[in-house]
């Protein structure tokens, strides 16, 4: 571990409620909705999109997106039709990986000029029961069985294009969980299976920086 600040596991995680959260947090002057459901059929009203997060007002749709996302095709297919339609609509769709943290970088990236060290702090106290940011669960799969190695091949290009998207130390703290993975349970296979552009991602390293943030699995 850098430092002793990340000692202690934080007590939560992100999560689809949790996203609901932290969009009321960084724009509280919009409306935000959970489970709302987009009929893109009038003529057949058991045809729609339930969204997990979405503000009429702010014409923004965000997707929490479990494992299943990259695992399987019918719904890595569903999903990109779904993309297309609110596109389509004129909505701004982003999705929140279940990978991902809400770091100090990654709440820049995407709430921009609304992101402010107040609203920060309250987002971490509210997702992860702490105040400071280097107490937060970093990036990447610390426990998870569902790895990359589970990954179709159309899920493992979507798992790339967004860390090509979110901020540089994402990508550094998601190949560290990976190595560290692998380091504890010795079989390589079952972490990142044997995908050559998965594989390289173990070789990305990890600025010192990047690594004051709480890991699962504590460093050698």
């Amino acid at each position: 571990m850098v430092g002793t600040a990340n000692t202690k596991s934080p007590a939560g995680d992100m999560s689809e409620k949790n996203l609901l959260a932290i969009c009321k947090i960084f724009w509280p002057n919009n409306t935000w909705e959970n489970q709302k459901r987009f009929y893109y059929d009038p003529s057949n009203k058991r045809k729609y999109y339930q969204v997990d997060c979405c503000s009429i007002s702010r014409k923004l749709v965000w997707e929490y997106e479990g494992p299943d996302h990259y695992e399987d095709v019918w719904k890595l297919r569903r999903d990109e039709e779904r993309s297309q339609y609110f596109l389509e609509s004129s909505y701004t769709f982003l999705r929140w990986p279940y990978y991902l943290q809400l770091t100090n970088d990654v709440a820049h990236h995407f709430f921009g000029n609304s992101y402010s060290n107040k609203k920060y702090r309250r987002a971490i106290e509210a997702v992860y029961g702490v105040s400071n940011s280097r107490q937060i669960l970093a990036p990447g799969f610390h426990t998870t069985k569902r790895t990359p190695a589970n990954y179709v091949s159309r899920g493992v290009s979507r798992f790339f294009s967004e860390l090509d998207l979110l901020p540089s130390s994402v990508k550094q703290q998601v190949a560290e969980t990976l190595r560290r993975y692998v380091r504890d349970i010795d079989d390589r296979y079952l972490v990142i299976g044997d995908t050559p552009e998965l594989l390289k991602l173990l070789d990305v390293p990890c600025h010192a920086n990047n690594l004051d943030i709480f890991f699962a699995r504590p460093r050698t």
